[in-house]
């Protein structure tokens, strides 16, 4: 695993953008697996400003996303909303294909089956995450097997209290479930950028880089992957002590 470590959130989120830049470079119609919150909101104003001043195109690429909360589809913190706030309104021109899962169906056995197949179909060029607080990996809580599949999540209370920080919700407000890939499925992918800002995520991050290789702390798993980039920030390595 490379780790690249940059000055403050702003340079974190340049960098991660020039990994994903690389990427569509050399393959114009890549297959974008991606997450959503604070870590990467820099990231999607950087990327809004690129496409929309034709720096570049996403128009053949594939955009798919990581997990997704139990919920109305439309409820204020779901991956759905993010993406289409943040991303798809604001852009000039669209990716070939959006795909997302859904979270607010009866039948989630159904939609996990549905989107392993889009999993199957487009295989990722470039998986994009985000580190919790507790080393989690999409909705890999501690103690997810590391080769879970695509599945149903209950949340952490960590990180049930860092949505509710991130979305301004009251303790009943928060989502408590998950659609999420699997720590399996997210190995498949070629390349994989994981980035962790400020000090709330500083024990996540040493844990990460110098624990252990250990279900206790899924993103550890990253260590073995062949590909794999974590960008931190100073605030988010300041435990680091090599």
């Amino acid at each position: 695993m490379e780790v690249i470590k940059t000055k403050n959130y702003e340079e974190m989120s340049q960098k991660a953008f020039d990994v994903f830049e690389k990427v569509l470079n050399s393959k114009s119609n890549a297959v974008i697996n991606t997450t959503v919150g604070a870590s990467y909101d820099g990231f999607f104003d950087i990327l809004v400003d690129a496409i929309n001043n034709k720096k570049l195109s996403i128009e053949d690429a594939i955009f798919m996303n990581l997990d997704e909360y139990i919920a109305a589809r439309n409820a204020k913190f779901t991956v759905y909303s993010y993406m289409y706030n943040k991303f798809y309104n604001l852009i000039q021109s669209q990716p070939k294909m959006i795909e997302l899962l859904d979270g607010s169906l009866d039948d989630l056995d159904a939609e996990i089956n549905r989107y392993k197949e889009v999993l199957d179909t487009y295989p990722r060029d470039l998986q994009i995450l985000g580190l919790g607080v507790n080393g989690h990996l999409a909705a890999n809580e501690p103690g997810a097997p590391f080769d879970s599949r695509l599945f149903l999540a209950d949340s952490d209370e960590s990180t049930i209290q860092s949505t509710m920080l991130y979305q301004n919700l009251t303790r009943s407000e928060a989502p408590t479930q998950m659609l999420t890939l699997g720590l399996a499925d997210i190995m498949e992918a070629k390349q994989v950028l994981l980035v962790a800002s400020g000090e709330r995520k500083a024990k996540a991050v040493k844990d990460t880089i110098e624990g252990p290789i250990s279900e206790d702390c899924p993103a550890t798993i990253l260590r073995t992957h062949p590909n794999a980039v974590f960008i931190i920030d100073e605030s988010a390595g300041s435990l680091l002590s090599k």
